[in-house]
């Protein structure tokens, strides 16, 4: 069964593994910890966790979950100078247990994250309205 948890933010427990598309709230925690709360939604399907940071994260994710197909996730190696080794050039959608692709799970997926943008956007600072990126856009 889906389940949707939050949790105040404890730096050794929640690293931010779509830090490269919204690091807002942990930068502004890193300035002022005490004036605005900082929660982590944590949102756990088919025994597989989702750790976000804010709102835009989970649309970002809903948004590659939404999507039936998906676009080659090679990168332009021959135009961009991205070395370094296998794990250090995976995006965070690479890095997702394949099994979540299946149809049925796919909308288990779906659904969960939909409620989770509504619950987690209750909490203040989760909306940090930056301008996200689709998914395959964001490297």
């Amino acid at each position: 069964m889906p389940q949707i948890v939050f949790e105040p933010f404890d730096s050794t427990r929640h690293p931010n593994p779509m830090r490269w598309i919204d690091d807002t709230q942990r930068q502004h925690h890193d300035r002022a910890p005490k004036l605005i709360p900082y929660s982590v939604c944590l949102v756990t399907v088919k025994g597989f966790t989702f750790m976000f940071h804010s709102v835009e994260q989970i649309c970002v994710c809903l948004d590659y979950y939404n999507r039936k197909i998906h676009e080659s996730s090679r990168l332009p190696v021959y135009t961009e100078n991205l070395g370094g080794d296998h794990f250090e050039c995976q995006r965070w959608f690479e890095r997702l247990p394949q099994f979540l692709l299946e149809e049925k799970i796919r909308n288990a997926v779906v659904s969960t994250l939909e409620e989770a943008i509504v619950e987690y956007s209750k909490f203040p600072g989760a909306i940090t309205g930056i301008d996200v990126k689709p998914y395959i856009e964001t490297w």
